[in-house]
């Protein structure tokens, strides 16, 4: 399941827009949801669009493509949001689910294909992400466990160590850290990982074609 949002201008990627320019940021918000999805399609299974708002259904097949399954998101804050997801999963009949958004635009395809492994041994599944939340999270119906989403601080850097706290009774399977894109110095992170590789991305396209947003010294 991957959640997103219609990547209109000062609506996505704000505090990066505040550094970059909201056109930029919009721009890079769609570059990074594309990447993250020609990875996920390599794991061979169904993808899950959960966007918002529930009236950009056009709009975001348009941008992402008609080969996923489109849901709106429904919900007053994020926690209700996932938490409808994985309930529209489990009711369609999936006997995991793995969500996830577009802030790990460079999520290595091995951490997910070894979380959806331990979905397979009944195990939580969650992905430590380095700003004290988490770039994915997994159940199976018979696990899951909605009260990790009740009155949470979102955004906020206990996000994951709160989450973990209210499984600890549960089987959890945690993933390797990862790196999310919020802020300016993250998206330097961020082209410095992409220059060690030879992944032809549209991020590091979009990043060749405007080094200027990363300062002066890059290269």
């Amino acid at each position: 399941m991957l959640f997103v949002k219609n990547p209109v201008p000062g609506k996505v990627k704000s505090r990066l827009g505040r550094c970059i320019g909201f056109e930029k940021a919009a721009a890079l918000y769609r570059c990074f949801a594309r990447d993250l999805l020609l990875t996920t399609q390599q794991l061979g299974i169904d993808q899950l669009i959960f966007y918002a708002p529930a009236d950009a259904q056009s709009d975001v097949q348009d941008w992402l493509g008609p080969q996923y399954i489109y849901c709106p998101q429904h919900g007053e804050d994020l926690g209700e949001r996932m938490a409808h997801a994985f309930t529209t999963c489990f009711e369609r009949g999936y006997d995991g689910a793995l969500i996830t958004g577009s802030d790990s635009p460079d999520l290595p395809l091995s951490y997910l294909q070894i979380g959806l492994e331990a979905l397979r041994q009944q195990q939580i599944v969650i992905g430590p992400s380095d700003d004290g939340g988490y770039y994915t999270l997994g159940f199976t119906p018979e696990n899951y466990t909605p009260a990790v989403f009740l009155e949470m601080p979102w955004s906020t850097s206990t996000v994951f160590e709160q989450t973990i706290n209210r499984l600890r009774s549960c089987p959890v399977y945690q993933l390797p850290t990862w790196y999310d894109v919020d802020t300016l110095e993250d998206l330097r992170h961020f082209h410095h990982r992409l220059s060690q590789t030879k992944a032809k991305t549209e991020s590091r396209a979009f990043l060749q074609q405007h080094l200027d947003l990363l300062g002066h010294d890059a290269t």
